[in-house]
């Protein structure tokens, strides 16, 4: 009899998970999303199609996925109960719970979200437009890392090992280990404004004079904080920078886009710009001051080439363009 009940269980644990899909609510949205980032990634960032990305997305009950979705193929996806474990393709087991991130396994580059329903079950909101739109732009930020996987990932992926980070840094650590000095986070907040009085400058030469300002604030914080066993922070931040400024533009761009979301910008706007976490608004307001200098021609490095961080652009900028009216 336990001979027999043990067969019976190992068949039953050797049947495949049972198929489902996300709630209907929740399908709707992917399909937009789906479709949302084969515009963006076309229209307004220029990255194209991401060779190898596979989408993991899942529901208090449900984990879909899709190696075609998110590179220009079919919207077609495969869908499994999870039992209240979503196991991802690394090793890692996630509860169902708000997140979302990109991260590369071998040859393969995936991004894992879960769905409105549980947002919106953590009574999150849309700050400025709806949940659905604000998670799209979201995943927005989110799939444009996997392109930037192979340039600033790599990067970062070498400060790491150089300096033998532990798993958990990331693109926040600088905050959560300054976040109380007043002296620092004072500089970050005025660098960005000026970032942002940059990019809302009414002519070229006032924005040239406020984005030095900023980047001469921004040298004398690091010359004062990097040192010693903190100087790789000097190296690492221009990458987070660039990491989440460039996903904050694309999410922001989409938002505003008519053949976006389409919201006001004057919606939208301030949670980007008051965006707690410091990376993401320096990040952004380093960006929009970049782009009020020169336009879209960084799209290629912060997108493909990846040789260049924010920073450097910035300054390279500044140096050709004059001074004065």
């Amino acid at each position: 009899m336990i001979g027999t009940a043990l067969l019976a269980f190992a068949a039953a644990a050797a049947q495949p998970a049972a198929k489902c899909d996300v709630s209907p609510a929740d399908r709707a949205w992917l399909d937009r999303s789906m479709k949302a980032w084969d515009y963006a990634s076309q229209r307004i960032s220029g990255i194209g199609r991401v060779r190898k990305i596979q989408a993991i997305v899942f529901d208090d009950r449900c984990v879909v996925t899709s190696d075609t979705a998110m590179n220009g193929g079919p919207n077609r996806w495969s869908g499994h109960l999870h039992g209240g474990t979503v196991k991802l393709p690394g090793g890692q087991e996630l509860k169902p719970q708000v997140i979302s991130f990109a991260q590369s396994e071998a040859s393969i580059s995936h991004f894992v979200m879960s769905t409105p329903s549980i947002w919106r079950a953590a009574n999150k909101s849309g700050k400025g437009t709806t949940l659905e739109n604000l998670m799209t732009a979201v995943m927005m930020h989110e799939a444009t890392h996997v392109a930037q996987m192979p340039s600033y990932g790599k990067r970062i992926g070498a400060i790491a090992d150089r300096y033998h980070l532990p798993e958990e840094w990331s693109d926040d650590s600088i905050q959560e280990q300054f976040g109380k000095d007043p002296g620092f986070a004072s500089s970050i907040d005025r660098e960005s404004k000026l970032f942002l009085a940059a990019s809302e400058a009414s002519n070229r030469a006032e924005a040239v004079r406020l984005v030095r300002s900023a980047r001469q604030m921004m040298k004398a914080r690091y010359a004062r904080w990097f040192t010693g066993k903190n100087a790789y922070h000097a190296l690492a931040e221009p990458v987070w920078l660039t990491l989440e400024g460039s996903g904050q533009w694309m999410a922001y761009r989409w938002l505003v886009d008519p053949h976006g979301a389409d919201v006001p910008a004057a919606d939208v706007r301030p949670g980007f710009v008051n965006d707690k976490w410091w990376s993401q608004r320096e990040g952004f307001t380093a960006f929009m001051a970049l782009e009020r200098l020169t336009g879209t021609a960084w799209k290629a490095q912060a997108f493909h080439l990846g040789r260049k961080d924010v920073l450097q652009m910035l300054d390279e900028a500044v140096r050709l363009l004059p001074d004065r009216t």
